[in-house]
């Protein structure tokens, strides 16, 4: 095999898996406003300018660690999970852990340490969540075409009937903020 063609066929293997991976957004998809604001975990440098994060949006590499501020002013997220039976990790904000048995979310830094959130279905189920822990990437969130909303497992059993959901089944939910003395659980 020729030096240039090893190279081109490396780069359309790359391109395949791209295209494979992340496949064309749905034909409900919205848009996701690419100048949205960038926060990152303390000690990283926030990328709240619109050329670094354009930047870091085209280099992926870029953006482990970081994650979107930008709430949709349609409220749709996608949903996804994180945590479960042994993973006893504390969350970023410190109140409880993350072993998918109460109603939690990450996004505290679209809404705040501790603030309920309202996640509901477009069929109308809904649960609202505690928002503990900080994400996800905003790496997910450019391969998904979409803001993710990363929930517990039992969140997504209320919602779905399932434990576990990646951001490729483009489950869609909205998510809007709510009083902090709204019971936490599946809506009444």
């Amino acid at each position: 095999m020729s030096p240039r063609f090893g190279r081109w066929s490396a780069l359309l293997a790359v391109c395949g898996i791209g295209l494979w991976a992340c496949g064309e957004p749905p034909d409900d998809a919205e848009t996701w406003d690419e100048s949205a604001e960038v926060d990152a975990e303390p000690g990283l440098s926030t990328g709240t300018g619109l050329d670094e994060y354009e930047s870091m949006m085209q280099d992926l590499t870029g953006c482990q660690g970081r994650a979107s501020t930008y709430i949709p002013p349609s409220g749709r997220f996608y949903l996804t999970t994180f945590g479960g039976p042994g993973d006893g990790g504390r969350m970023s904000c410190g109140s409880n852990t993350r072993n998918g048995t109460w109603y939690y979310a990450a996004s505290r830094q679209r809404y705040g340490c501790g603030s309920h959130v309202k996640i509901t279905t477009p069929s109308g189920r809904c649960v609202v969540a505690q928002t503990d822990d900080y994400g996800p990437d905003v790496c997910v969130e450019r391969a998904a075409n979409r803001p993710i909303i990363d929930v517990a497992p039992v969140v997504a059993r209320a919602l779905f009937g399932v434990s576990a959901v990646g951001w490729s089944e483009h489950r869609s939910v909205y998510v809007k903020k709510v009083s902090a003395s709204t019971r936490l659980g599946p809506c009444r």
